[in-house]
């Protein structure tokens, strides 16, 4: 039984007990009270939506997006939290019409939940043209602003607000006062909140310290760079707050609890996504964040195009999948294919050296748990393959297991390299009669591992004759 079932049975309890004049007063008002209290610890439910940008096209984005709000609408959420980019700034915009469009097709979308909504700005919502850190064009933004006034949203002339719902408050901070920086893809050091917003934040924590409880949302996850994070923690943790909730990243994943805050980062719901498996980042998701005085919060997370429940991994999950798909993102410089008087050949700078096969240099285990890797390709291009990484070649076609580390150079969730690339790792030949009429060659690889659940990743790399 739900508390507002517990409530109303308190409340005819209460009407049966006043009519016997035989219980105690004092009992009454106990029992009155404790009816209230109860009615007034209902839980409250916050709809999450995550990034629609960067999406190859929008029309799609949406799509997802209106999908998935209407499923969060059957949970019956009391407010909807999107955690930013529900925008584009720069793809295919090159005027406040055009932008304009995005908002009202986004708002429109986000209207059908009937129930308050509310957003922090994300980079895809407010960068400028040109990429330059600390940019000065402040115009998206405006853009933005504008329109956020125009929607209701209680801003003004800065991206940052806070509201009350039900007894919390809920703080959207902004991450993009530095322009084009990223707390991993970018200019990390940059990527930071000013002492302007931190002495409204110190304000703001201040007027609600008695709130239920206080739900701080930005769209970067500052922490990624704890030295620009520290002190808004340091702040945060002297406050009843209960989650700081993030997007940006595309995937979810819970970053667990610390000093009593639990963080945590929310997927796409519309922007482009991993090749993964869905309890990896590879599905598109929406989210439903439960708040109790009794509890921590409780994080729900469902697949849009299922509803299925999905498994939110813990950051260590994702950092792994991360560097694996980095070390696959190498995978592209392995080879530079060039085609001259109807022969091929390899580019390495200038030189140019007569190609019969393709090889990969760069595959190696960036993490500290085993992986397997397949390899498939098409067998009218190439006659046959090899794995050189043992003392004597395996079939190309085979799984190939590499222990944790293995071949690896230097490893994080950002960079991975390898000091040597001397000797490809996997190698075919190309079959004679195809090879002066190549236009392109394709491989599919897979690498799959196991932590808590088993993890896949695929990429496609094509490597065109140049």
């Amino acid at each position: 039984m739900d508390n507002r079932s517990n409530a109303q049975e308190m409340r005819t309890t209460a009407r049966l007990l006043l009519a016997d004049r035989r219980r105690s007063p004092l009992f009454l008002v106990l029992l009155l009270l404790s009816s209230v209290w109860i009615s007034c610890d209902a839980p409250v439910k916050v709809g999450l939506i995550g990034d629609q940008f960067g999406a190859v096209n929008a029309d799609s984005a949406y799509a997802v997006m209106d999908k998935a709000v209407l499923r969060l609408q059957q949970q019956q959420p009391d407010v909807v939290v999107q955690v930013g980019d529900m925008l584009e700034s720069i793809r295919n915009i090159d005027s406040y019409e055009a932008y304009q469009k995005n908002w009202r097709t986004a708002a429109s979308i986000m209207d059908q939940v009937k129930r308050p909504w509310f957003l922090t700005f994300g980079d895809h919502d407010v960068v400028p043209p040109e990429y330059q850190p600390l940019s000065g064009d402040r115009s998206r933004e405006k853009w933005a602003l504008h329109l956020a006034r125009l929607q209701g949203l209680p801003v003004d002339s800065l991206p940052y607000y806070g509201v009350s719902i039900k007894g919390y408050h809920f703080i959207f901070l902004y991450s993009l006062e530095n322009l084009h920086t990223d707390p991993r893809w970018g200019s990390i050091f940059l990527n930071s909140i000013s002492d302007r917003q931190m002495k409204w934040l110190e304000r703001e924590l201040d007027t609600h310290q008695h709130a239920k409880g206080i739900i701080v949302i930005l769209h970067h996850p500052h922490w990624y760079v704890w030295s620009n994070w520290y002190r808004i923690h340091e702040l945060l943790r002297r406050y009843p707050v209960k989650a700081v909730i993030a997007g940006h990243y595309h995937y979810s994943q819970d970053e667990g609890i610390l000093d009593g805050i639990h963080y945590y980062v929310m997927g796409s719901t519309g922007g482009v996504i991993n090749d993964t498996d869905p309890n990896s980042g590879g599905t598109f998701v929406y989210g439903l964040m439960t708040l109790s005085q009794k509890t921590p919060p409780r994080f729900l997370l469902r697949s849009v195009r299922s509803d299925s429940v999905i498994a939110v991994p813990s950051r260590r999950s994702m950092d792994r999948i991360q560097a694996v798909e980095c070390m696959l993102d190498g995978l592209w410089q392995d080879e530079n294919i060039v085609l001259r008087q109807g022969k091929l050949f390899d580019r390495n700078g200038d030189k140019l050296t007569s190609l019969h096969g393709i090889g990969l240099e760069s595959i190696a285990n960036p993490i500290d748990v085993p992986i397997s890797i397949v390899i498939e390709y098409d067998t009218t291009l190439i006659a046959a393959a090899r794995w050189n990484a043992g003392p004597v070649p395996l079939d190309g076609r085979a799984k190939l297991e590499l222990k944790p580390g293995l071949g690896m150079g230097w490893a994080n969730y950002s960079n991975v390299g390898k000091w040597d690339k001397s000797k490809p790792v996997w190698e075919a030949d190309l079959r004679p009669e195809n090879r002066y009429t190549l236009k392109s060659i394709t491989l599919n690889v897979f690498v799959s591992f196991r932590d808590d659940r088993e993890r896949r990743v695929h990429r496609t790399i094509t490597y065109g004759i140049n």
